[in-house]
């Protein structure tokens, strides 16, 4: 079972800072029931208004962020491996998390992280908006995960980050902390995320690479030392 309403308040405060630049943590909180009102609703026809996703903003401040995503957060969701003895005894149990890594050596048929990320699209789809997922595994930090060809975009107008990212097919996922300090303030571009048309995964790959090469053309180069050769024995006269 996931431990989804703690971390919702408190990837909420940790948004509500970040959009405010640390002045509040109050303009952003979980959604009503964390989004099942709005999905039954739709059910029957009916829309919500800033009810889609995990969270919503409680504050007008925040509604051009809420306009553009929707957010799904996951905590959570570790199974249990049970370990016994040579006579089938049980003496322990062990945490077995799922991993990234999933996507490449998992047997199941469709890993952890791609079920809440296949969620978070279809929720996003429902209300017209562009996804974004938090997710926090037992004993680790929050990460948070987004489509892969939102890069070029965001490299644009940020740079190349100087953080850790890895990109699967479908996803680019950083360290929670990590997307703050390299986006610090993402309202400049919320019109541009919201009305340009994601290109194709082709496309987006070209530009990270060619972007990713730039950087490493223009930083600084440790100056080599100039090559000494073998010493010369002086001639005995």
């Amino acid at each position: 079972m996931g431990k989804g309403g703690s971390c919702e308040r408190e990837v909420a405060a940790m948004l509500s800072l970040w959009w405010t630049e640390g002045k509040r943590d109050d303009v952003f909180y979980r959604s009503h029931a964390s989004g099942a009102r709005f999905t039954q609703r739709r059910k029957s026809g009916k829309d919500t208004i800033n009810q889609s996703g995990d969270i919503t903003c409680t504050d007008p401040e925040g509604q051009s962020f809420i306009d553009v995503f929707s957010i799904e957060i996951k905590s959570g969701y570790s199974g249990r491996k049970k370990i016994k003895d040579d006579n089938g005894k049980l003496i322990s149990t062990e945490m077995i998390r799922w991993d990234v890594l999933d996507f490449i050596d998992s047997k199941q048929k469709e890993p952890t992280i791609q079920q809440f990320w296949n969620q978070a699209v279809n929720d996003a789809d429902k209300s017209n908006k562009v996804p974004l997922l938090i997710f926090r595994r037992n004993g680790r930090t929050l990460c948070i995960a987004m489509q892969r060809v939102l890069s070029p975009t965001l490299i644009e107008f940020f740079n190349v980050p100087s953080v850790q990212i890895l990109y699967t097919n479908e996803l680019a996922i950083m360290s929670l902390k990590d997307f703050f300090e390299w986006i610090p303030n993402i309202r400049s571009i919320l019109p541009v995320i919201s009305t340009a048309p994601i290109p194709p995964i082709s496309d987006a790959l070209k530009f990270i690479k060619e972007e990713s090469s730039m950087a490493a053309k223009t930083s600084p180069k440790k100056k080599e030392e100039p090559k000494k050769g073998p010493k010369k024995t002086p001639k005995k006269k």
